[in-house]
């Protein structure tokens, strides 16, 4: 077995002879970070929100306590972008908080019916 030294990462300890594949070069760690921002995407643009600066990068370990192989990066907004963003994902909570509330009102029995019984919450 032969030893590589790579400054960044260490030693890599190399089979010498043994074939490798193209799974060979396969980075979980970052599928799964990728995976994540992705979702993440996905789910700010159900608000209207696009974030074009977002990405995946690798942890440097040396300079950092992070201990994930991989980040996901929001990008850098300008402070008018940011208010901009803030305003649409405001709205959209705040059609959502009334529209809870009025599902909660037609929910509720109203006051005669409650009185009188004729009420059934199963219905």
């Amino acid at each position: 077995m032969a030893e590589n030294h790579c400054e960044d990462k260490g030693r890599i300890s190399l089979n010498i002879g043994d074939a490798v594949g193209p799974d060979h070069f396969d980075d979980t760690d970052r599928s799964e970070a990728v995976s994540a921002g992705v979702q993440l995407v996905n789910a700010l643009r159900k608000f209207d929100v696009d974030l074009d600066g977002i990405g995946v990068s690798q942890v440097c370990h040396t300079c950092t306590i992070v201990e994930d192989p991989y980040l996901v990066s929001l990008g850098n907004l300008r402070p008018a972008e940011a208010v901009e963003l803030a305003k649409r994902i405001d709205a959209y909570a705040a059609e959502f908080q009334r529209m809870s509330k009025e599902a909660k009102s037609l929910s509720q029995p109203k006051p005669k019916e409650a009185e009188s019984g004729n009420f059934d919450p199963a219905d």
